[in-house]
């Protein structure tokens, strides 16, 4: 009896550790073959392509183009390469209660105002430089940042020879700008009050 009972224990250890032993063989299988898609993925970030991405050292092709560094519009042109006001047709008001008046192709700047109606040289020339950009853009801001200071006063007497012969304003393509003060009686003598301004084509 008690030899029988020792070969039962002894089978059943043996079952027991073959048992064990094929858990254990199994379980390597699986940690092997079967691991989680995020333990093993998420160890390293998935490249990024970089072919299409900007150089920030270079300018962007697909951009669109800026708008010009004076901040105004650009100039209508013409199919004949003439520039156009870009006033609309009628009356604007300007800065410091000045108004352009644009009939056509000829645009009238008034300032007929206590502080702004002169018969200085230099002070209708400040402001025809104020105001003529935003009659005609970005083509005549550029045109008066190149042109001297004391342009109008060498071109003729203020009063007398420029309402009558007027100055020109050299823009882009060999064109020009023509411009002629308008006067009126003051009480000492004639006020320029305005101009007429107009591109030629």
């Amino acid at each position: 009896m008690l030899a029988r009972g020792a070969a039962a224990v002894l089978s059943l250890a043996v079952i027991a550790a073959t048992g064990v032993a094929a858990a254990t063989a199994f379980r390597a299988r699986a940690g092997t073959s079967g691991a989680a898609p995020d333990t093993v993925e998420s160890s390293a970030p998935a490249p990024t392509d970089t072919s299409d991405a900007a150089d920030p050292t270079q300018p962007d092709p697909t951009a669109t183009s800026a708008a010009p560094a004076s901040g105004l519009p650009t100039p209508v042109v013409g199919a004949t390469g003439s520039v156009a006001p870009i006033v609309p047709l009628g009356r604007t008001f300007l800065r410091d209660s000045m108004v352009a008046d644009r009939a056509g192709d000829t645009v009238r700047v008034s300032f007929d105002l206590l502080l702004s109606r002169t018969r200085r040289p230099d002070k209708f020339e400040g402001i025809v430089r104020s105001t003529l950009p935003h009659v005609y853009g970005a083509v005549a801001d550029s045109a008066l940042r190149a042109l001297p200071w004391g342009a109008v006063a060498r071109a003729g007497d203020l009063v007398t020879t420029l309402p009558e012969r007027g100055f020109h304003i050299p823009i882009a393509g060999g064109r020009t700008i023509a411009v002629w003060p308008e006067t009126r009686e003051g009480r000492d003598g004639p006020l320029v009050v305005a101009y007429r301004a107009v591109a030629s084509r």
